[in-house]
């Protein structure tokens, strides 16, 4: 197993991986975790935010929103533009340094951050750090992630509901994903990993995908030498198995975390490069340049933990226009409401049907969000817009009027 040491030294007196010290100390595999306190007094009214380097929704309610700013978590509502302090996260940096092959030094580094009930994860998307924040306390719980080409994976990070109880699916090794229970930093997925056949897995996770009832989740990475492929787990397959009880979904090139959503528990979509090579069983097997277009593929789950995915189907599709390799980028999301998938691109945010149809464009909802292909995956601002699935609008941050908003259509 690949450690992580965030400490110059060992630290003697650190207790057991696994457990948490009186001085809210965790360490875990070499890294040290800490649980800071909330702070004792409110901070003073900071002012107008210009540094906001990202933005995620309450999912419990709306009009609500928390940024990242000035290294801080600060919740905020639309029309304001200051915000009330939640936490410091010291941790989360926002210029790259020695991350990867170099490629991304001094850039400014790409953030992103989750949301579940009270609890949101801020992470360096292309670096290594991450942080979890309990915005009902002010509680911050740090996470590092083993360098091994960070640069070009985004920091996994999913929220699941299991028995009553949250938990946080987190990146920990580039080929090693952990459960934690939020609420004592448990870890259910202890074990030992060696190369290469002890609970080893040769596959880089990158962005996580999780079904409207936890039981399923997806990873958008890669494999050498490079391509991309879509890991299909269980999540009580993977409680008891780990890393490699994932079944795989193989891609048509070097164009990981495409964008993909589950559309029910069961049921994932997956957008395909323009490659002329579209076909089942995998995305693109096919050469025949005569056959149209098939950008979306509705793949079902197997039967876990031995089933094969092979109900795979296409339809044809112009929400996202491929780049001058054929690529595909943006997300991809589903409205159970009004059973739609919603598309957002660099050329404006669609409503599209199950079977391909577009069903409403927005060309002024636009998101250029970097992927691993950017050099250095740069920093893309946040005037991108993202959308919530929960209360089922666009929204982005404004330095000048803070949150704004926009219905999302139908």
């Amino acid at each position: 197993m690949i450690l992580v040491n965030t400490d110059p030294e060992p630290d003697q007196d650190a207790p057991a991986a696994g457990t948490v010290s009186d001085s809210t100390t965790l360490y875990r595999y070499g890294t040290r975790l800490q649980l800071k306190p909330a702070p004792d007094d409110s901070p003073a009214d900071p002012g107008p935010r210009s540094g906001v380097r990202a933005v995620v929704d309450d999912d419990r309610a709306t009009h609500s929103y928390f940024v990242f700013a000035d290294g801080q978590l600060l919740h905020v509502h639309p029309g304001d533009t200051a915000g009330e302090v939640v936490a410091s996260l010291p941790s989360i940096g926002e210029v790259a340094h020695g991350v990867g092959d170099g490629r991304s030094d001094g850039e400014k580094l790409e953030l992103r951050m989750y949301s579940h009930g009270p609890w949101v994860c801020v992470t360096e998307r292309f670096g290594l750090h991450a942080a979890l924040v309990d915005t009902a306390t002010g509680g911050v719980r740090e996470m590092q992630r083993e360098d091994y080409h960070a640069d070009v994976c985004s920091y996994s990070i999913g929220f699941l509901e299991r028995d009553g109880r949250t938990f946080l699916v987190a990146q920990t090794a580039w080929n090693r994903l952990d459960v934690f229970d939020v609420e004592t930093w448990q870890c259910l997925t202890e074990r030992e990993v060696e190369h290469p056949d002890k609970n080893y897995l040769d596959y880089f996770h990158s962005l996580l995908h999780v079904s409207p009832d936890s039981r399923h989740f997806l990873s958008n990475g890669w494999v050498w030498s490079p391509l991309d492929m879509v890991m299909a787990y269980s999540t009580k397959t993977f409680l008891q198995g780990w890393d490699p009880t994932g079944v795989p979904f193989r891609g048509s090139g070097y164009n990981w975390d495409r964008p993909c959503t589950f559309v029910d528990d069961e049921t994932f979509v997956v957008a395909v490069d323009n490659d002329g090579l579209d076909e089942p069983p995998r995305i693109g097997e096919q050469t025949s340049t005569d056959r149209p277009y098939h950008q979306l593929a509705r793949v079902k789950l197997p039967h876990f933990p031995q089933g094969q995915i092979e109900d795979v189907s296409y339809v044809e599709c112009d929400a996202f226009r491929p780049n001058a390799y054929g690529e595909v980028k943006g997300e991809l999301h589903y409205d159970p409401v009004t059973a739609r998938l919603v598309a957002l691109t660099a050329d404006g945010a669609c409503a599209v049907s199950l079977t391909g149809e577009i069903l409403a464009r927005l060309p002024d909802v636009t998101t250029s969000q970097p992927s691993h292909g950017d050099l250095g995956s740069r920093y893309s601002g946040t005037s991108n817009w993202a959308y919530s699935d929960t209360h089922r609008l666009f929204y982005h941050w404004d330095d000048a009027t803070g949150i704004q908003e926009q219905a999302f259509p139908g």
